[in-house]
């Protein structure tokens, strides 16, 4: 009898041990993932001001200032993501992270050479060219930038945020 107690009470203790260390596991998983949010935020929002400006025909030294500014910000966040989140079991998301980096890395080259004939046309390449490495990426992960755009994901979307339904296709070719 004292035997079956002692055993019952030795599997007792590693369930507990067991169930303590997933809890930390998954703690300290969610507090990763809100810091990367944190991180990707930010990231967004420079990203946000360098295309704000992209649209523009003729830069202002304010502008160039501010896409420089932007594109600094973009390296230095995009270089703890890759150093503090990688995920080496991931190839493509790690080479994604670095496409993202030498994307803003070109960026913020083309703001040196501001004064240069073409490097207007270069700045608003390379932002069209983070943006690509940003959407390929967010495929990769299932993330959808605009989730109000895709019908029936209703779980991705914001509090208070209600879904836009898909503009139907009338008259239009389909060969088109």
């Amino acid at each position: 009898m004292v035997r079956k107690s002692l055993f019952a009470g030795l599997i007792a203790g590693i369930c507990v041990i067991a169930a303590h260390g997933f809890a930390e596991d998954k703690l300290k998983e969610e507090k990763e993932k809100s810091e990367l949010a944190k991180i990707m935020g930010e990231i967004d929002k420079n990203y946000k001001a360098a295309e704000r400006i992209s649209g523009y025909y003729k830069y202002n030294d304010n502008d160039w200032s501010d896409l420089a500014e932007a594109s600094a910000n973009i390296v230095q966040l995009t270089k703890v993501v890759i150093s503090k989140f990688s995920r080496p079991d991931d190839k493509k998301y790690q080479d994604l992270n670095k496409s993202m980096l030498s994307e803003a890395e070109k960026m913020l080259e083309v703001t040196k050479r501001r004064n240069e004939k073409g490097a207007l046309e270069d700045a608003q390449w390379q932002v069209r060219r983070l943006r690509q490495t940003c959407a390929v990426c967010h495929k990769h992960l299932g993330i959808h930038l605009y989730p109000q755009l895709y019908p029936g994901k209703k779980d991705e979307l914001q509090p208070g945020q209600e879904e836009i339904p898909a503009p139907k296709e009338t008259g239009v070719p389909k060969d088109w």
